[in-house]
């Protein structure tokens, strides 16, 4: 079977597609137009439907530690800090989302 001279090898549409779910290249989410790593906000999602506490990694290298998830919209998160102080995140910066649960004597452990 052949392929006509505009269809790229498979290998490159794979590594295409894994570079777009992993969000570290220039790939558009389908769903919202964004840019954002589709596996940061489906942690987001995940943890506010779970009402789970989340540590963030920045892309500067800051974490954020027990922020609870108000809402994840196309282009930012609102979160929450135990004090209850809300904080405006955009997604882009956003590295790396880690759930914490609770534990069995009450404070909050990393999964």
């Amino acid at each position: 079977m052949t392929h006509p001279l505009t269809t790229p090898p498979l290998r490159y549409r794979l590594r295409a597609a894994l570079t777009h779910l992993r969000g570290t290249g220039p790939g558009v989410d389908p769903a919202t137009g964004s840019v954002e790593s589709t596996l940061v906000v489906a942690a987001l999602h995940e943890a506010r439907h779970h009402s789970r506490s989340v540590t963030l990694r920045t892309r500067g290298g800051h974490l954020m530690p027990r922020l609870s998830v108000d809402t994840v919209h196309a282009r930012h998160a609102s979160l929450a800090t135990d004090s209850g102080e809300a904080v405006l995140v955009p997604l882009r910066f956003i590295e790396s989302v880690q759930q914490q649960r609770p534990t069995t004597d009450g404070e909050q452990g990393q999964l």
